[in-house]
């Protein structure tokens, strides 16, 4: 009797498994594409899309001979909306979900595993993304669905058929940009849906300067990838630097003022880079019909904090450091150590150079794989990234929102995954 009693037992177990839906496992949240920090009713939400794996096991068949178990795999993609400042969920909204329809009996096709999407970009009270090729339209408010191909095809009856079904012909211009199957451009703005031709803005050129010998300045090259550190401010009416020994030599070798104008042509030593600050004097020169300006005698400033891979926060407008006020200073981004332990960092400093706080933030340095983003809001920057970490020999990147008050520097953060907050 002990055998029957045993499969009954089992028998039951899984039916109760079944009936109870409790048979499926959730992959962690991947993040699709960049967040956008988005405004409803005037107020900042960052957007985050996620797509999310589940294998869930179903029962099929009626008895022990002819039935059994077998997987379905489904995908999910997520829109999940952010107070930045509080770096705290608001809400969360499934905009898709990819799987095999057709599983029957044994038979359960994967389908969505490639599937990707991104947000595309904010039209009034709409906000445009793009998935698994197609685009949709979800309202600011709670992210419910306003628009698809098809509403839009309803709105436009001689687009029906045309819109693309490759998600590199579809864009962003204060609308959702498309080329249409005939290769006509076309832009869809407001909530009428109303496609009109589209003419992308001419590309902005920069001026090109002449010397007066009547010669064109030859600008040097930016790096073409990563980031471009900081390390030039006026602050206080004083040139200031912020250099490795190496990087100053460089800075100092100015003859022509290039170093001077164009700060990111001086020497990057990169993440090893132990960088202090620096005084230079600011020389004008005439040279034949040319006059202009360079840095002379760079000197180090005695007792000034050094920080590892150092770089001035920059304002996002303008690309060029940020100058905070009540007290005047900067902020300093840094790395804690060189290793996968080290993590970003943020220092806010006076005018001299007095540390007014410290914050270390639960994110990996900024890297081409581990990309930093950050957004300025009235008294707080938002950042995400992502925190890696390496347990039993196998790297992970769990992705991380931060809220760094600038007044004092007390951090609120979140974990993407595991959806919690983090002390």
């Amino acid at each position: 009797m002990e055998r029957p009693r045993r499969w009954m037992k089992t028998l039951l177990a899984c039916i109760a498994l079944a009936v109870a839906g409790c048979s499926s496992h959730f992959e962690p949240p991947e993040l699709q594409g960049r967040p956008a920090m988005v405004a409803d009713a005037g107020q900042p939400r960052l957007w985050v899309l996620s797509k999310q794996e589940e294998a869930r096991q179903v029962g099929y068949g009626g008895s022990r001979r002819s039935g059994g178990w077998r997987t379905d795999t489904f995908f999910h993609f997520q829109v999940q909306a952010f107070d930045p400042a509080r770096a705290r969920p608001l809400w969360s909204r499934r905009v898709l979900t990819l799987g095999d329809d057709e599983a029957r009996g044994s038979r359960s096709r994967v389908i969505g595993s490639a599937s990707d999407g991104r947000l595309l970009g904010q039209d009034g009270d709409l906000v445009w993304l793009l998935v698994d090729d197609k685009p949709l339209a979800l309202a600011v408010a709670d992210g419910v669905q306003v628009a698809d191909t098809a509403a839009i095809e309803r709105a436009n009856p001689r687009l029906g058929g045309l819109l693309p079904v490759e998600g590199k012909h579809y864009g962003f211009d204060r609308g959702l940009v498309f080329m249409a199957a005939d290769a006509r451009s076309f832009v869809v703005r407001g909530r009428a849906l109303q496609a009109e031709p589209y003419v992308p803005p001419p590309p902005v050129q920069p001026p090109v300067e002449y010397k007066a010998n009547g010669m064109p300045v030859i600008v040097p090259l930016r790096p073409p990838i990563g980031e471009v550190p900081a390390r030039q401010v006026w602050l206080d009416g004083k040139w200031l630097g912020l250099y490795s020994p190496k990087e100053a030599e460089d800075a100092g070798n100015d003859a022509w003022g290039g170093k001077l104008r164009w700060p990111y042509s001086v020497h990057d030593e990169g993440a090893l880079a132990r960088r202090g600050f620096w005084r230079a004097e600011i020389v004008e020169v005439r040279r034949f019909d040319e006059r202009y300006k360079r840095l002379d005698a760079l000197k180090p400033i005695p007792d000034a904090p050094v920080f590892l891979k150092g770089r001035f926060f920059k304002d996002l407008a303008t690309g060029e450091p940020l100058v905070l006020e009540s007290p005047t200073g900067v902020m300093v981004w840094h790395s804690t150590r060189i290793d996968r332990e080290g993590r970003l960092a943020l220092a806010r400093l006076d005018a001299n150079l007095r540390s007014v706080w410290r914050a270390e933030l639960p994110l990996s340095e900024n890297t081409m794989v581990n990309p930093v983003m950050y957004w300025m809001l009235p008294g707080r920057v938002v950042v995400l990234g992502g925190q890696e970490s390496q347990v039993d020999g196998v790297s992970t990147r769990a992705p991380h929102l931060a809220s760094v008050s600038v007044a004092d520097g007390s951090v609120r953060a979140w974990d993407l995954q595991g959806d919690k907050p983090l002390p």
